[in-house]
């Protein structure tokens, strides 16, 4: 039998023809899946999900249903094809073919295969229901782009490299809030005046001069600093326990997703100390980072876990090993956070490394940064994406 060849355009009668004839295949949720006997196929238009069908990653893609279908009696499922799903979906070969909205040709582009259904979403107000699955080999970042669902922004690493190791000499404040600004600009693009938050928003709270900054140029822009993470806001009317609060001297401004750590500040100060704790009645403990290097850290922690789209991760590395993967990425001139027995920070060339407690997470914007990872990587890394 003929295979597809990986990023070619084909006709949905030759991708058909491709697994059998038209009449051996089952189709269920409009076409969308064809099931034949050893081969599954998924036809789908492709965008910016969790409305329509979408890449989370390089490595896993997210069918979503664009109608209420019952086609599997899985209650958990039901809205996708029990054959894809579990075990079942090992007895059969998944490829992917996607399109962009819109696309004029009815030409579908083979990305790859897919691994089974593990992980499903359950229908919401955004959509019908959502599965994921593992892609493999990963989307290159080329094709994400043509495909419409990869913005890739700045990728001027050189000069985010150069303010990262401005950090190596004596700073001011103002200097490290510079840097953060270009971190942020890296990631996530120009913020604009509708990001800050108001004077009249941050009436009657004390604050320090970074989180003033913070919440006056960005602090509309949760996902910079809160994807994972949760930097606290000055007023949160939905949600009381993640605002702002003052304990005495301190005041409570981040914490670890689920409250396994906390940190602080003071209430005034141009740059004061970070201090830190796991539990909420243990004494806080001065950190060895400030203010502003807190939120250089938290940027970077929060850009890795949730919006770098290649990378791997480890949940035990050997520091041997870590660092010989480190040889080429410089660690920041940043004390390490003491949260997770010290979390370490490197960034160079447009890659980025995190290293906490044995656990290593490694990111980029594309895969183009981290090929120099592919000698160290094995069967025993949790994800990899590059």
């Amino acid at each position: 039998m003929t295979q597809p060849r990986l990023y070619q355009s084909y006709a949905i009668e030759k991708i058909v023809s491709f697994f059998g004839a038209p009449g051996e295949a089952q189709s269920f949720c409009n076409g969308q899946w064809l099931i034949f006997p050893k081969h599954a196929i998924c036809l789908t238009n492709v965008g910016e999900g969790p409305e329509t069908s979408h890449f989370g990653n390089a490595l896993h893609f997210y069918w979503v249903a664009d109608q209420p279908y019952r086609v599997n009696s899985d209650p958990g499922w039901h809205f996708v094809p029990a054959q894809v799903v579990g075990s079942a979906g090992k007895k059969c070969s998944i490829h992917l073919f996607v399109r962009p909205p819109g696309s004029p040709e009815l030409l579908y582009v083979y990305v790859g295969e897919l691994g089974p259904s593990y992980m499903a979403q359950q229908p919401g107000r955004q959509n019908h229901g959502m599965a994921r699955f593992e892609l493999r080999p990963a989307l290159p970042s080329a094709l994400w782009v043509r495909l419409g669902g990869l913005p890739l922004g700045n990728l001027d690493s050189t000069s985010l490299d150069r303010a990262l190791d401005s950090l190596r000499s004596p700073t001011t404040v103002e200097d490290r809030l510079g840097v953060l600004r270009q971190l942020v600009d890296f990631w996530h693009g120009p913020i604009k005046p509708e990001d800050g938050m108001s004077e009249a928003e941050l009436a009657g709270v004390p604050l320090p001069l970074p989180l003033r900054w913070w919440y006056r140029w960005a602090g509309k822009r949760t996902e910079v600093m809160g994807a994972q993470n949760i930097l606290r806001m000055p007023v949160n009317e939905r949600h009381k326990y993640w605002q702002l609060t003052v304990e005495g001297d301190y005041l409570h401004f981040y914490d670890e997703n689920q409250g396994v750590y906390h940190w602080s500040t003071l209430t005034h100060g141009d740059d004061p100390p970070v201090f830190g704790r796991y539990n909420s009645t243990d004494p806080w403990e001065q950190e060895d980072v400030t203010l502003s290097e807190h939120l250089i850290l938290a940027c970077l922690f929060e850009a890795l876990g949730c919006h770098a789209k290649y990378g791997a991760s480890i949940s035990w590395l050997e520091e041997e090993k870590l660092s010989e993967i480190a040889r080429t990425i410089p660690p920041i001139a940043i004390a390490p956070w003491r949260w997770m027995d010290g979390t370490r920070f490197f960034a160079g060339r447009g890659a980025f490394i995190c290293a906490a407690g044995g656990s290593v997470w490694v990111g980029a914007k594309t895969e183009h940064p981290l090929q120099f990872l592919k000698p160290h990587v094995d069967d025993t890394w949790d994800y990899v994406a590059i």
